[in-house]
Formats: structure tokens, sequence, C-alpha cells
């Protein structure tokens, strides 16, 4: 495969999400350089990374990798923009990967939902975070190719796209593009101020966020979960009035957790949250009665007011 096929048909909506997301969620601006191949024997890397696996026709490594200067600059940028408050960390700090893998979240979750709108057989795993690069070997293990990409952002410094290809059988045929869904909401009445809320996510940054946005419009009755099994948990023990829930999660995701809180017999209302916008993912929430898919990213700019909107309370 040449490096123009990789680049356009894997690589380019990842690099494009990655821009917009950067604008979205840092307000910093990028623009990307021309992708080469890199040498597998040469190739070497010091900082961070965020990386998601692929499988199947194509067999390999996405990675997104920070010069320590640039992930905490963009670290600190997430936080700031989402937080509404300065942040000038000077390394590396848990607020600042929570805000890096969100980042990163995001632009893997809409480039894969991209990818999955056409019959590509190969699929990505969740985003994880990688702060430890000096061990190359074992990303390289089993690598034919590494295509690059450099994005520069303007008065920060660099990051790069990196495709560590192993194998790939690659067709053009079959494309076809689903369409998009609209989102309903059967939620009609105003939640009073006094409501027990639940969040559910696996990023504390998240629901740190939400908890924010909920104070500044008068709800203080929070509680959280990191995970699916702890919604159910909770709505087994100590019924909420309403949910905001993430989609994917470490342990049991989201989805499974709405089916299984309507097997429960619970209508209580749930509003999903997600980077990724899989329209069959959406249809099958819609399908066991949701009250809105908010799509992340989801920051200080725009936080309050959309979850007003759910909430259908005056902002």
């Amino acid at each position: 495969m040449s490096v123009e096929t990789i680049y356009k048909v894997i690589l380019y909506p990842f690099i494009n999400e990655s821009l917009a997301s950067l604008k979205a969620m840092t307000n910093l601006t990028g623009t990307a350089g021309e992708a080469f191949m890199d040498n597998v024997d040469d190739f070497r890397f010091k900082g961070y990374a965020v990386c998601s696996e692929v499988t199947g026709n194509l067999d390999g490594v996405i990675m997104m990798h920070h010069y320590p200067e640039t992930a905490i600059s963009i670290g600190n940028s997430v936080c700031q923009s989402m937080f509404d408050e300065t942040y000038a960390h000077q390394e590396m700090t848990d607020d600042l990967r929570n805000a890096l893998a969100e980042w990163g979240n995001t632009i893997v979750g809409r480039s894969t939902d991209l990818h999955s709108r056409y019959s590509l057989e190969y699929g990505f795993s969740s985003p994880y975070f990688v702060e430890d690069l000096s061990e190359m070997d074992k990303f390289l293990k089993g690598v034919q190719e590494v295509v690059t990409v450099p994005i520069t952002i303007e008065g920060v410094g660099r990051y790069y796209f990196n495709l560590l290809v192993r194998s790939v059988d690659y067709s053009e045929g079959g494309i076809k593009r689903e369409e998009s869904v609209s989102i309903e909401n059967p939620h009609s009445k105003t939640l009073a101020k006094d409501s027990r809320i639940l969040l559910v996510d696996d990023s504390a940054m998240i629901r740190k966020a939400l908890t924010r946005f909920l104070a500044k419009l008068g709800y203080n009755n929070v509680v959280e979960a990191d995970d699916g099994n702890g919604a159910v948990d909770l709505v087994k023990s100590d019924p909420p009035d309403f949910i905001f829930m993430d989609v994917v999660m470490d342990k049991l995701n989201g989805d499974k957790a709405l089916a299984e809180i309507r097997h429960l017999g619970s209508d209580v209302p749930i509003v999903m949250l997600s980077s990724v916008t899989d329209q069959l993912l959406v249809k099958s929430c819609q399908a066991q009665g949701i009250s809105g898919f908010i799509f992340k990213p989801i920051h200080a700019t725009n936080g309050t007011e959309t979850i007003a909107r759910y909430l259908k309370v005056a902002n």
C-alpha cells in the first residue's frame, strides 16, 4: 500500500480530527505536514503518546506522539478550556495525563466512527496513554512500515502521527456511507434542583467538569460512578433521578449498562456521552430509551449550556 493510500484512507481522518479537536478543546491552531515513510530500524521517539491498536485487514498501531514540552502545553490548554482556569504546569501531572487521554479519546472516537461508516474490514481499540516510550522495541515488533505525519502547533511545537504497519490486506471495493440519524429527546420536564444526578464516566476529569457545569445550574446532589457496573449497582441501591453516562469505559460500557438498567425496569432519564459517533450505537441506545446523546468534546464554553438543554432548565 502506498503512502498516499495509507494517508488518505487510514491516517487522514485521524489527522483531520486531531486538528479540529485541537481547536475545539484548546483554542490552539495546528497544520499538518506531508506524510512520509520512516525507517523502521531507526524509528525512536522520546515523549508521550496516545495509541490505538488496529486489527483486521490492517494489523498495526496508530500512535500520536508528543515531545514532553508539547504534551504539557496541550494538557494545560485542554484543562484551561475545560475548567476555565489558568493551568501552567511545567511537568506531567495526573491532570495533564487525564487531559491528554481525553483529547486522544475524542480524536480516536470520532476518527474510528468515520472509518466504521465504510465497509473496511479493520477496527481500532480504545485509546491508551503511554508515558514511557524508551522501550520502542515492543511497539516495533513485527512492524514492516512506519508512516509519519508531522503536526505543527502555532507557538507551541510539534506532535506526530505514526501508523506502525505489521501487515495489510486492503481492498477498495464495497465502500458505503451510512446515513446519519437525528437524536430525539423524550425528556420534557424541568428537573428539580434537589434531584439526585448520577455521573458515569471512567474519566475523573469529565466527572469533575460535569459536576461544575451542574453546580452552575444549581444542581449539587451529584453522585459518581467510574464504570457501567457501578451505575447499575447505584440504580439498584439508591436510584438517581437523572443519569449522564459515557459509552466507552474500561469495564462495563455505557450501552451495556443502559440495557441492564432498562432490564431492571427503570425508566430513569439517561443522556449518553461519547466521542464515538457510530450511528449504529446511537440507534441502539435510542431503541432502549435515552433522553439524548452528547458528542464530546464538552468544555467550559459550551458545557453548562449543553447540560441545561438536556435538563430542560434555563441557563
